[in-house]
């Protein structure tokens, strides 16, 4: 059991990185087209589940990431852009909190916004609360925390395990969201007729996976950044990822 915790600890960011492809990928299949998901009731649904289940997520894993990073020996330094990562975990949240709002307002009974109604500053105020919250419980400190009682690892294990399920499902469903329907919808009304185009979108498209992927996988790259496994995989799967672009671009 010992060498089997210590394999999953040693590829936690792996499965989490490629079940969320693998899964974003698979749910791409369920709506055809962009239109179709935004006029379906699912939309608001899935955008609140998701941000619910990446948030419980987030709050499960602080406790058993912080006493193994706390408490191994290894020398983890912090992340030294975590800055820029924290702003766009920030806007990420806030983003889905504005677009998840009427499945909100639908689940506690309020009455939906009337057509060309703004949102109200109440909403704006709640955003901005639900962003700032939402980054704290990942981006808090984990490093070089004190334990007066060592936790049950019994206990840490099952509630890291339920976190990671959490996460990879919240950030599986978002990357549908942005990455399968939002991205390639894009891309399919854009002019891919010259050169230029196709480089401007090229690096448009990595631009847009360091800013959306990378802080929503903090709670995974905090412990994994170090030698070269992280960036080549994160390669590997923008090559995917734009493969998959330049697919749908290309396509009579």
């Amino acid at each position: 059991m010992a060498i089997s915790k210590e394999k999953l600890n040693h590829n936690r960011a792996a499965l989490f990185d490629w079940l969320v492809v693998l899964i974003s990928f698979t749910l791409g299949f369920t709506f055809p087209t962009l239109g179709d998901f935004i006029r379906s009731p699912l939309f608001y649904n899935m955008m609140l589940v998701s941000l619910l289940l990446y948030l419980a997520g987030a709050a499960l894993k602080h406790l058993p990431l912080s006493y193994r990073l706390s408490t191994t020996g290894k020398n983890i330094r912090p992340v030294p852009y975590v800055i820029f990562l924290v702003i766009g975990h920030w806007f990420i949240i806030f983003f889905m909190v504005i677009v998840s709002e009427p499945a909100f307002r639908s689940l506690i009974g309020m009455p939906a916004f009337k057509q060309g109604e703004s949102a109200s500053w109440q909403v704006i105020v709640s955003a901005n609360f639900l962003s700032t919250f939402g980054t704290w419980l990942a981006y808090r400190n984990k490093l070089n925390r004190r334990f007066d009682k060592a936790p049950d690892p019994v206990r840490l294990y099952r509630q890291e395990m339920l976190a990671d399920i959490l996460l990879v499902a919240g950030v599986s469903i978002i990357s549908f969201i942005f990455w399968e329907k939002g991205i390639m919808g894009m891309l399919d009304r854009v002019d891919k007729k010259s050169i230029g185009t196709i480089i401007f979108l090229f690096f448009f498209l990595a631009a847009l996976f360091v800013f959306f992927y990378l802080p929503m996988r903090y709670l995974f790259f905090i412990e994994d950044r170090e030698g070269g496994r992280n960036r080549k995989r994160l390669f590997l799967i923008f090559g995917f990822i734009l493969l998959k672009a330049l697919f749908e671009m290309l396509r009579i």
